[in-house]
């Protein structure tokens, strides 16, 4: 029983560092969406007294460690709901949800899915003028705080666009 207590306790040791790293948040920060899409990764990372009064809530990508596009630029900027719509989404034999972050004529769509007949979607779109032009599909599996409790407890408000999850559309 010891010996199963310590391999156990060792493998956390070794796996947790593992996920710690695999995003742009900051030790100080909430994981709220991470993942891997090749050589660049996306991240949404929130101040840890994140809630609909207080915090902030980021979109990060770029290269790991290096992100190239940081929205909004500031930490403290106004309230995430005046840039960040969110939505469950319901599926035969699963569900999904997403946040779309709104800059300007352009809008980064984080969502993770799963529905049965066509499996796991996770990734970013970008849409520019309400156009798609691009999808990154995440190489591994994301983490994700993407709920209608995360989104309640935000006080975001429900996308006005509703985001099709690509390749279903």
């Amino acid at each position: 029983m010891k010996t199963v207590a310590l391999i156990g306790g060792l493998l956390g040791l070794i796996v947790a560092p593992v996920w710690a790293g695999e995003s742009h948040c900051s030790a100080q920060e909430q994981i709220v969406f991470s993942c891997s899409l090749g050589k660049k990764m996306v991240s949404v990372c929130a101040s840890n007294d994140f809630s609909a009064n207080s915090g902030y809530l980021q979109y990060r990508f770029g290269l790991k460690g290096a992100p190239e596009l940081v929205f909004p630029g500031l930490t403290k900027a106004a309230p995430a709901a005046s840039y960040v719509q969110a939505r469950t989404l319901m599926f035969a034999g699963g569900g999904g949800g997403y946040l779309r972050f709104i800059n300007g004529p352009h809008h980064y769509i984080v969502y993770t899915a799963i529905g049965k007949g066509w499996g796991e979607r996770d990734g970013v779109a970008v849409e520019k003028n309400g156009q798609r032009i691009a999808n990154l599909g995440c190489r591994d599996v994301p983490l994700s705080k993407l709920s209608e409790e995360f989104f309640s407890h935000a006080s975001l408000p429900a996308d006005r666009d509703e985001f099709q999850i690509p390749g279903l559309d």
